[in-house]
């Protein structure tokens, strides 16, 4: 399968049924939404499965990946009674790379227009991908025109010089190459690839929280990824390679217990933050290699939770320190949302806000009708938020940017790669 056939669906005519398919470490989630008269995305189905074959984002084991990929399809279609064809897929930040480009070009006094912008575009992709890199994503932070600053949507505006503050994210192509090949081997195309901190973002966010500025913080079971929205816009990603699977494994040896109970014990039981009646609370812990019959041994909470705390600030810590070191700490402002599988431990809001000094709630898709308790998870939120970029492109695909409002030109504008793409 060649990198660009994957794109080829979207040229198709728009649909009414949009499928995401997240593919994590610790579990791959499918869902399938419907567009409705109204234009509004309803859950019509979805599906989870535990994850085999992937660490840190990258493949490790194809077979046992798409058998995965595989089943947790095949729930979400029985649930929707529907046959896939297609699925956006999302990428982990993982394996993704950032890239921040000042792009000018000569206008010459004539009106700006579409072709102008086509050019500005083709040039910072071009930058990137010199280096043997795919773009995903390609993002206008902003266009000054001589000196005029801050213009969203310079079309039609006059002037001699246009430059450009663009941020693109981008993937080895044999990385896609791979994801491809697991998802054809499932008998469906690639609609599009999406960064899973973009997804998680579009899913999670409330409108202010996207113009104002906010730290989306996803925290997955093998990687914890962070992204800071400001004006509408993806200003910055970054991954830490820390994630729920961490703790999970500092229990087991903290307390020589098989994985599978050190899990159920830190979802029962665990807590980032220590309360007063953690000593006086008993646990007991099933022990590596003694049979069903032994007691085990018993620690308190307490315990349990001194174990825990440590791996959680560290990620914290490092979330912080890298966004300063990125110097992006001003206009992420004071707003936090916590979301993924790992944000559900007890107490890691309550840590966040501390260390981070920001004000801090759990982020759960909210923008889709119908969602069950199931699809309100937060680890279902990227795979919410690919079902919300497919209806973008569904958009763009009907609509003129014109007829958009401001969040649609603001979207067209963030799809100008992906167009020069598929039609140049």
């Amino acid at each position: 399968m060649s990198l660009l056939s994957f794109r080829k669906h979207r040229k198709l005519a728009v649909k009414d049924t949009i499928a995401g398919l997240d593919i994590g470490t610790s579990k791959v989630s499918c869902g399938i939404a419907r567009l409705d008269a109204s234009g509004k995305l309803r859950i019509i189905g979805y599906g989870h499965q535990a994850s085999r074959g992937l660490k840190a984002g990258m493949i490790v084991d194809m077979e046992a990946l798409t058998a995965s990929v595989v089943r947790a399809i095949h729930a979400a279609e029985q649930m929707a009674e529907e046959t896939l064809q297609e699925v956006f897929l999302s990428v982990s930040p993982a394996i993704t790379k950032a890239h921040s480009l000042r792009i000018e070009a000569n206008i010459s006094g004539h009106a700006i227009d579409v072709a102008d912008l086509k050019k500005i575009a083709a040039q910072a992709c071009q930058e990137v991908e010199r280096s043997g890199n795919h773009v995903i994503h390609m993002i206008p932070m902003g266009y000054d025109i001589d000196d005029s600053h801050g213009i969203k949507d310079p079309r039609g505006m006059f002037g001699e010089t246009l430059r450009s503050s663009i941020s693109l994210i981008s993937v080895h192509p044999s990385i896609l190459r791979n994801f491809a090949a697991c998802v054809e081997r499932c008998h469906l195309a690639v609609s599009g690839f999406v960064s899973s901190s973009y997804a998680s973002g579009l899913a999670t966010l409330v409108e202010d929280e996207l113009e104002l500025g906010t730290t989306l913080i996803d925290m997955g079971a093998g990687t914890t990824s962070i992204a800071v929205f400001h004006d509408s816009q993806l200003y910055y990603t970054d991954t830490i390679l820390v994630g729920g699977a961490h703790v999970t494994a500092d229990i087991a040896r903290g307390f020589a217990t098989p994985m599978i109970h050190a899990e159920r014990l830190k979802a029962l039981y665990g807590s980032a933050m220590v309360s007063s009646n953690d000593d006086r609370e008993k646990i007991v812990v099933p022990q590596i290699g003694e049979d069903e019959n032994h007691k085990g041994s018993q620690i308190t909470r307490g315990e349990l939770v001194r174990i825990i705390r440590p791996r959680i600030e560290e990620t914290f810590e490092l979330i912080r320190d890298r966004i300063k070191a990125a110097g992006v700490h001003k206009i992420a402002g004071k707003r936090l949302v916590i979301t993924g599988g790992a944000s559900q431990l007890a107490g890691v809001n309550q840590l966040a806000n501390l260390i981070l000094e920001k004000q801090g709630r759990l982020g759960k898709p909210l923008h889709l009708l119908g969602l069950e308790q199931g699809s309100r998870n937060p680890m279902f939120s990227t795979c919410a938020g690919l079902m919300m970029y497919g209806k973008t492109t569904q958009n763009n695909l009907t609509e003129l940017p014109e007829k958009q409002g401001q969040n649609g030109v603001n979207q067209f504008f963030s799809q100008i790669g992906s167009w020069l793409r598929e039609n140049l």
